[in-house]
């Protein structure tokens, strides 16, 4: 037993360091042992004898206990792995402290067991994995997992976010060993409620995904923004002056939805219809390409309505009131004219004629008689044309019409005087007589009254006609109605003819006074010139027999 445990303490003293020449009596694994870390640092470097760790024994070296440690670092706590966490075996300081074949494992070398998951550890250690360890936590001193201030690392980074200024507010967002990206999704956790407050609705999918998709890390003044042209740089906006910046219409923390555009445009819209679009979007799409002018083609929607000759929608439509009202003073924008020539008169709406003026001005118009009805259904043939006599008779109806005399020459060219104009005595519409000329009394009240005027209605049309067509309207002679013979001095040759002392027929009283008989008989001016009348003794009625024999001839 004695000679074995010698060789044994040879062996030692080679293993830790003792004569090289003893080295090839050395096993190759023990040679790697004694080149650790801690072999190095107590036995090679320092000045610590195997036996003060190691228990000899026949089968060896005895690993040294957990706590062999506290024999000479007494001073040492352990502050950071007093405890393991659930799940996980609470380590010794060898673990940690490299004195096995794993000649890499140096104090700090965390990364040894923090890899892979421990405990209520989840994740392994990625970000920071590759520092030391101590740099930002304290193994043996308390706080143990108090880090240092980021800002001894990261100088350069300027942390400004809001009110969070200075080194230790990083740890607001990143957690110090997690990847940096995931600080994106702890945006939502403080501007639910803060400064500017931000809904969930700010993010989605295929969009705006990351709150630094826009905004750059440790940048976040609004100066500092990613410009929307960034991403949208291909996105052609409407040529409009304040429709310069994307967020004057787009919310960008509202899920990019635009505004309405009433809250800049206060005007009323009436057209078109509001869309999914919005009302204003259906005529101004804010993105479209290709688009002249600031509204699309009307024809965009109203590809069925047709043109009226080569007026533009926007002649007659206000574009933010829809439909026009088709007044009067609208069609004089081209159609001077006719509004002129209408005006005033029962013509002067257009679309009482041209129910769709607007866009078919040359559909057939209504008949006169839609609004003529009463004139239509008594007019007398020959008149029923309108045109025949009303020659522009829809735009121009107050212009004078064209004489009867156009049309009825014979009856024009045979009316005496003051018959001239036919529609003293006839309706021009249905032919009838006026009112005032069933009788020629309505006119000539006063030829009426006397004479042949007297013998009733009919009495005028013995003698006279109003108009030809057979001929001039002369009267008739005398006989035509006093055929049997007169008596008296009616039968004297020069008194045959009625006229010579009956003034006419409207006064047909003989003229018997000396005055009037003195025109023939010149010689007898001065025979009895105080007698008032020559009738007296020269009578021509049956009143005095033989008056004739007696009467002087040729006087």
């Amino acid at each position: 037993m004695k000679a074995r445990l010698l060789v044994l303490f040879a062996l030692l003293l080679a293993a830790c360091g003792g004569a090289d020449e003893n080295a090839e009596n050395v096993p190759a694994a023990w040679r790697i042992v004694r080149e650790s870390f801690g072999h190095r640092v107590h036995v090679i470097d320092g000045d610590v004898k195997c036996v003060d760790c190691h228990e000899v024994a026949d089968a060896g070296f005895a690993k040294p206990p957990a706590d062999l440690c506290k024999k000479c670092h007494a001073d040492k706590e352990a502050t950071i792995h007093e405890a393991a966490p659930a799940g996980a075996k609470t380590p010794a300081c060898q673990d940690c402290h490299g004195f096995g074949k794993d000649l890499g494992i140096k104090p700090n070398s965390c990364m040894r067991c923090h890899a892979e998951p421990q405990g209520e550890h989840v994740q392994m250690i990625q970000i920071h994995g590759g520092a030391t360890c101590s740099g930002c936590h304290r193994p043996h001193q308390r706080p143990s997992f108090q880090p240092r201030t980021c800002r001894d690392c990261h100088d350069d980074v300027v942390a400004d976010h809001g009110d969070r200024t200075g080194a230790t507010n990083c740890l607001d967002c990143h957690r110090p060993h997690e990847l940096a990206l995931e600080a994106d999704g702890k945006c939502a956790s403080c501007h639910a409620t803060g400064t500017p407050a931000i809904t969930t609705a700010a993010l989605f999918p295929g969009g705006h995904e990351r709150c630094t998709g826009c905004h750059q890390p440790h940048q976040f003044a609004a100066t500092a923004v990613k410009p929307c042209t960034a991403c949208h740089q291909a996105q052609p906006v409407l040529a409009a002056k304040d429709h310069t910046s994307c967020i004057g219409c787009h919310k960008q923390h509202e899920g990019a939805e635009p505004r309405a555009c009433t809250s800049c445009h206060r005007e009323q819209v009436a057209h078109p219809a509001p869309s999914k679009a919005g009302a204003c979007a259906g005529c101004h799409p804010p993105h479209q390409r290709g688009m002249v002018g600031l509204a699309v083609a009307c024809a965009t929607c109203h590809d069925d309505v047709p043109i009226h000759g080569n007026a533009q929608c926007r002649d007659c439509h206000v574009p933010h009131e829809g439909k026009p009202v088709l007044a009067a003073a609208l069609c004089a924008r081209c159609h001077t004219d006719k509004v002129a020539s209408t005006a005033h008169t029962g013509h002067a709406t257009c679309q009482s004629c041209h129910v769709k003026a607007a866009h078919q001005p040359s559909q057939t118009v209504p008949t006169c008689g839609t609004c003529h009805r009463e004139i239509a259904t008594t007019v007398m043939p020959g008149h029923a044309a309108c045109a025949s006599c009303h020659v522009d008779a829809r735009h121009a109806p107050g212009k004078p019409t064209p004489t009867c005399a156009s049309c009825h020459q014979a009856e024009h060219g045979s009316a005496p005087a003051g018959h001239k104009d036919c529609r003293n005595c006839h309706d021009q519409h249905t032919g009838k007589m006026l009112a005032k000329a069933t009788t020629c009394a309505g006119c000539h009240a006063d030829r009426a009254a006397v004479g042949h005027g007297k013998l009733g209605v009919d009495s005028c049309q013995s003698c006279h006609r109003p108009h030809g067509p057979d001929g001039p309207p002369r009267p008739p002679t005398c006989t035509t109605c006093h055929k049997d013979a007169l008596p008296g001095l009616h039968a004297s040759k020069g008194h045959d003819r009625c006229e010579t002392c009956h003034r006419g027929g409207h006064d047909p009283a003989p003229h018997a006074e000396r005055a009037n008989c003195v025109t023939c008989h010149e010689a007898q001016r001065t025979h009895q010139p105080k007698a008032a009348t020559c009738a007296g003794c020269h009578p021509f009625s049956d009143g005095v027999a033989g008056a004739k024999a007696t009467m002087p001839t040729g006087r």
